[in-house]
Formats: C-alpha cells, sequence, structure tokens
C-alpha cells in the first residue's frame, strides 16, 4: 500500500534529563496488526502517547494517515484511539449511553437517539457482536466491555486503535472472540498496535512485532520471521529470561498443615470447601475465570466472612473479623489488582511498605524513623525494586516494581501463609522470573502458597499441588512434586 498509516523516523523524547526513547523508527501499514512488546519501563507507553498526541517528541517526524503531524496536534490525531487496560466506561450507564459520551449525534441541540440506535446496531451486526444496547455497562462480561470499548473507537472514525493488554482479564474463549474481531477490524483497514506480556498472542494475531528495550526499538519484523526465543531475547538482552529455572524441591512434612479449611461457605461459595497446605508447599488454584478462587482468597483474608466452615493456621482456629485479624495470624493476600486493592499509588514506597508495620514500629507511642528507613531498604535491596530511593511514588515505577512492592508488604510482616492472586499480572517475563523466586525463597523458609494464575505455564511451573475449580467447587487435584509431573495440556485438560 502507497500510504502508511502511521510512519514515525528517528523519535527522540526524554523528561528530567533522561532519555526515554532513542532514535526509534517505527510505520505501521494500513489494515496492519503490530504486536509491541517490551519490558515494563522499556518506553512503550511513551511511545503510544506521542502516537495519540498526547506527548511531544523533542525530535523527529510523525506521519498519521499521510500528514506530517510533527509540529501540529490537530486532526491527524483525532483519527487515533486507545482502549486502556482500566476501561474508561460509566458502569451505570448503557451501552448505548457509552458509545456516544460526549459525542452524541445533535440536531438543534437535540439528541438524535434514533440514529445512534441504528449506528450502534450497524456496527454490531457488522461484527457479529451480541451485545444488548440498552444493558447497563456494569453487566457485561469483560469480553463485552472491550467490545463497546472498540466500537466507541470505530465509530468515532479512528483508523488506528492502540490496544493496551486488552486480554488481560479476558479467559481463552474470551480472548479468542476479542482476536476474531480484530481480524475483522483489519480486513476493514483499520490498522493496530497491541501491547500484551502473552507472547503466544502477538505470535498468533500480529503482522508484525516491535521490541523496544530500554528505550530503543531492538527488533521490528514480519511475524513470520521471529521466534518466540528471538523475542525474548530482544527484550530483555543478556538478562536471565528462563522461567523454568531450577526449583527447590524437599519432600513435604504433612503432619500438620499451616493453612486448613474445613466445609468452608460464605455467600460466594455455596458448597462446603475444604483444603490444605502443608510448610514449604505451593499450592495452585487452577480454573476458568470465574472458577472462584478470588471468592477463596476473600474468605481466607477475611474479606468475605464465614458463613459456615473454619480456618485453621498451624492448628489454631482463626475467628475471622477482617484482614487485620488474617495478618495476625500470619496470612497475607496479594490482591488481584495491585493498583487498587495492594498499593496506594500516590504515595511513596516507604509509606506503602510501612503501612503494616506500623505496630511493630512504634516503641513509646513514637514511629521509630531510623529501623523504619532499615527495613524500608533492606526490602527494596531483597526485591530487586527499580528506583532512585525509598521517597520515590509508587505510580512513578513499572508494573513489575509496583508488584514487588506490594509483596515487600507482605513479606515484611514475617507471614505463614502467601494468598497469591494472579501475583505476576500485567509485569514482564523479566519482573516474572524474579517473582517466582522470591515464591520459591519463601516456601524454602517453610512458608505455604496458595498461587492463583491465569496463565497455566506459571501455576505448572511454580505448584506442588494442583487443585482444580469448577463453579467454585473442587473438583479434582493434581500432584506435581517435581514440577514437571503436569504438563500444560494435561492442566488445561483438567481445567475445561
Amino acid at each position: 500500500m502507497d500510504q502508511k498509516a502511521l510512519n514515525m523516523k528517528e523519535i527522540c523524547i526524554g523528561f528530567n534529563g533522561v532519555q526515554v526513547l532513542k532514535n526509534i523508527d517505527f510505520s505501521l501499514e494500513a489494515g496492519q496488526v503490530c504486536g509491541l512488546v517490551g519490558k515494563n519501563g522499556a518506553g512503550k507507553s511513551t511511545l503510544l502517547k506521542i502516537i495519540q498526541g498526547l506527548y511531544r517528541a523533542d525530535q523527529g517526524s510523525i506521519e498519521i494517515l499521510g500528514q506530517d503531524v510533527r509540529e501540529s496536534h490537530g486532526k491527524a490525531f483525532d483519527s487515533v484511539g486507545m482502549i486502556f487496560q482500566e476501561l474508561s466506561l460509566i458502569p451505570e450507564m448503557s451501552v448505548l449511553e457509552n458509545v456516544f459520551l460526549n459525542y452524541e449525534i445533535k440536531e438543534h441541540n437535540m439528541i438524535q437517539t434514533r440514529q445512534e440506535e441504528c449506528k450502534v446496531q450497524e456496527f454490531m451486526e457488522k461484527y457479529n457482536i451480541h451485545i444488548d444496547i440498552y444493558e447497563k455497562v456494569k453487566n457485561l462480561s469483560s469480553s463485552d466491555k472491550q467490545m463497546v470499548e472498540i466500537c466507541k473507537a470505530v465509530l468515532k472514525d479512528k483508523k488506528i486503535l492502540l490496544l493496551d493488554e486488552p486480554t488481560a482479564a479476558l479467559d481463552d474463549e474470551q480472548a479468542a472472540k476479542l482476536y476474531h474481531m480484530v481480524s475483522q477490524l483489519k480486513e476493514n483497514g483499520i490498522s493496530m498496535i497491541l501491547i500484551t506480556h502473552h507472547l503466544k498472542e502477538i505470535i498468533e494475531n500480529c503482522d508484525t512485532i516491535a521490541v523496544i528495550r530500554d528505550g530503543i526499538m531492538t527488533l521490528h519484523a514480519g511475524t513470520k520471521e521471529v521466534t518466540m526465543e528471538k523475542m525474548i531475547e530482544a527484550m530483555l538482552g543478556q538478562e536471565q529470561t528462563d522461567l523454568s529455572f531450577a526449583r527447590s524441591i524437599s519432600e513435604i512434612d504433612k503432619s500438620r498443615p499451616v493453612l486448613e479449611l474445613r466445609e468452608v461457605q460464605t455467600e460466594a461459595i455455596r458448597t462446603p470447601l475444604s483444603l490444605q497446605v502443608y510448610p514449604g508447599e505451593v499450592v495452585g488454584l487452577a480454573g476458568l475465570k470465574g472458577c472462584g478462587r478470588t471468592e477463596i482468597f476473600r474468605a481466607v483474608f477475611g474479606l468475605d466472612p464465614l458463613k459456615s466452615g473454619e480456618i485453621y493456621v498451624s492448628g489454631k482456629k482463626l475467628r475471622l473479623r477482617g484482614t487485620t485479624d488474617a495478618v495476625k495470624a500470619g496470612i497475607f493476600l496479594i490482591p488481584e489488582s495491585r493498583r487498587f486493592q495492594g498499593l496506594s499509588v500516590e504515595h511513596t514506597i516507604k509509606f506503602n511498605i510501612e503501612i503494616p508495620l506500623l505496630k511493630k514500629l512504634t516503641k513509646r507511642l513514637f514511629l521509630d524513623e531510623k529501623e523504619g528507613n532499615r527495613t524500608i531498604d533492606e526490602y527494596i535491596r531483597r526485591m530487586n525494586i527499580k528506583s532512585n530511593s525509598r521517597e520515590d511514588k509508587v505510580k512513578s515505577l513499572s508494573g513489575g516494581n509496583q508488584q514487588k512492592v506490594v509483596i515487600a508488604k507482605a513479606l515484611a510482616t514475617d507471614p505463614k501463609v502467601l494468598l497469591m492472586d494472579d501475583p505476576t499480572y500485567g509485569v514482564d517475563v523479566g519482573a516474572k522470573a524474579e517473582i517466582m523466586k522470591i515464591i520459591d525463597e519463601f516456601k524454602k523458609k517453610g512458608g505455604a502458597v496458595l498461587l492463583a494464575s491465569s496463565e497455566i505455564e506459571e501455576v505448572n511451573q511454580n505448584c506442588n499441588r494442583i487443585l482444580i475449580l469448577k463453579n467454585r467447587k473442587l473438583s479434582g487435584e493434581l500432584q506435581n512434586e517435581d514440577y514437571l509431573t503436569v504438563s500444560q495440556d494435561k492442566l488445561a485438560a483438567a481445567i475445561q
């Protein structure tokens, strides 16, 4: 095709004297899907913000649909739509109201609801989407919400779509539905840049692959020319990339569990549920989205009250009136959403890690500042949290480093049990390996881990034993003491 949808040459940008992007050359053909890959903090988001017109590059040229926009933040940028990882929909409004929010079709200052209805219905029919346009968004599945976001962008005549982790909250079936739509959009000449940490999705659904490492484009080629190994090498260079490092294997003492649930029921868990986790053991919870793993974590951490049943830690029955009781008993939750459930991103690293330690660090009504600083610095070192100092705000850190702050908070309380709900969600390959090594070290010291992950590979590579969940019930158990017995295929079949 003669005219590229996007053409960028020698793009450079820096902040506070630090160069973030260095001489980036990047192009996108009309109707092409490019997978943009890189570690957290590599420069992907900065590049997208330049394409959106939110940032102006320090140097270089940019053409969108053949129009030079380097000196102008004008109409060309209106052709670019962003589908964020955290969706921008209003839950209490209908699908129709969300699609045309602030872009209503009006005649004589009157909203033309009928015209809006026709436009959305035409879009739904064209892309074979079955969503009630009058339904409130809060009642939609995660994949249908993504469809609504895309509908908003396409009906605003966006020719380039930037999709940031579009399948992060989707199960396999929902992800397949989304990628079918991506294929249809591509056939209609819409160009897309797709960011995801699921590298297999990139290979299966993208025409080209671009990799950024430390602000430099280290790879930009057709997907057919790129192997998984080549992509990871371009992402991480000489860094450790092997997620299958040797986990410690030791005989597990099953005389008394560290954590035990006996016939537990909550408002969400309606069938009595029992399980045990022993010292030095990592037990996986595996199942499709909605299987009940988060509900188990909420019960054990005191977020959802028990309707019946009992929970024991090291043989002692717990009375959980809330999360404070759980932490006192030696339980700590690494939640599914670090930004909204695990961190105060507007505060510093120090503030976040110190929160659960305030009582421990308080002496005679005063906080021991010196001991607090020593403790925080030690965890920054142990967790390899990349920051300038303990006073850095958490929001300034990459996703992987934010997750390490959450884990540091947990470990600082000296827990007996770690509940980990998708602990590597939205982090890059390198950070993922580091987090898994932290889990292995905790286990070697006699800690117990209950681990859930949306990635099958993560469960079978890190769990000694895997519990299968379906419809918030335990339906089976797989032994995996050598981390090799349960293959990904076997686990995938078991959760269906």
